[in-house]
Parts: structure tokens; sequence; C-alpha cells
């Protein structure tokens, strides 16, 4: 076989060795896990399991809370795909203390509860999340007139001071009655 022979068949073993390697690379990276450490972490981890543009995540509340033992890591978000409103994903902390994306059981649903636009440009967002089969309540609120939220078991749920705010983990149950007050206790409507 003539050196002109030879050069093809170098070539194709040279592509071959460079697609493998290639191929190798590109497995590791998407098998990558899914971590929410950071918030380049949180944003590279909604990009590939949302199917959002990373360049277009605003994250716009990231807090931690603790349920029976273990840390979970709540994040609110909005892009270009659901400007409209705030999406909630939620990581679980690990062994290693890293906080990995979970699906959870339901995962969250929307409900506009509330809005008064301006003014004074009040929104409550109701969000339903479940952790291990047991279903939680979370509201994100802005405006200042909000100022404590009740149920129909009449516990009482203060919002804070900043806005906007973001009460995680209220226990759910079926029918569950929410009222909107403001600082005096009065409902918003």
């Amino acid at each position: 076989m003539g050196s002109r022979e030879r050069i093809p068949l170098v070539l194709c073993v040279v592509f071959l060795v460079i697609a493998v390697i290639g191929c190798t690379f590109w497995t590791k990276w998407q098998s990558r896990p899914l971590l929410g450490n950071t918030d380049a972490e949180i944003c590279e981890t909604i990009a590939r399991t949302e199917k959002v543009k990373k360049a277009t995540i605003d994250l716009k509340h990231v807090e931690d809370g603790e349920v029976d033992g273990t840390v979970y890591r709540c994040v609110f978000y909005e892009s270009v795909e659901n400007e409209d409103y705030p999406k909630l994903v939620m990581f679980r902390q690990d062994a290693d203390g890293n906080f990995l994306w979970y699906e959870g059981d339901n995962l969250s649903r929307h409900s506009h509860v509330y809005a008064m636009p301006d003014p004074p440009d009040i929104q409550v967002d109701e969000y339903l999340f479940s952790l291990e089969e047991v279903r939680y309540h979370f509201f994100y609120v802005t405006g200042e007139d909000v100022a404590y939220l009740t149920d129909g078991a009449g516990n009482v749920y203060s919002v804070g001071e900043e806005r906007p705010a973001f009460l995680t983990f209220l226990p759910y149950w079926d029918n569950m009655d929410m009222e909107y007050l403001d600082a005096e206790g009065n409902p918003l409507w």
C-alpha cells in the first residue's frame, strides 16, 4: 500500500478518535449533576431542565428552608418564557452539602390569587409544591399593603418588612381560606 493510499485511512482513524473523545465529553457534560449551590449553577440548571435561555433568567428570590431535617432551596425566577409571574423550582441538599435539582411529587402549581394593579400595585401569587408526598403552600407577595396572611384555621403569617416577600412551607389543607390583611389587621378585599 502506497503513502497516497494510507492518507484516507489515517484521516479516517483520526476522525474516529476525535469523534469518540468528543462524544465522551458531551455525554459527561450532559450527565452532570443539576446543582443549585450558586446563582450561576441555579441558572444553568434551570436552563437545562426548564428549557429556557440562560441569559433571560432573572432570579427573583432564593431562600432555604428545612422540612423534617432536610434542607430545600426554593428559587423563584422570571424569564422571557414566564415574564408575567415568577416560577417556583426546588433543590434538595444532599449529604455532602450540595443542592441538587428536586422534581417533587407534584411540581409547582401557580395561582394568581390576588392582584390590585396600580396603585398600589399589590400582587399575591400562590404556589403548591409537594415534598415527599406532603403538600406545602408558598406565597410570593409584592406591594406594601399586604402585612399578614391568615388561614381558615386562625393561623397568622407575617409577610415581613421586605418586598417582595416570600412565605415558604406553609401547611396545606383542603379548602384553604386565606385572607390578606394590612398592618392594622383589616382585610384588603
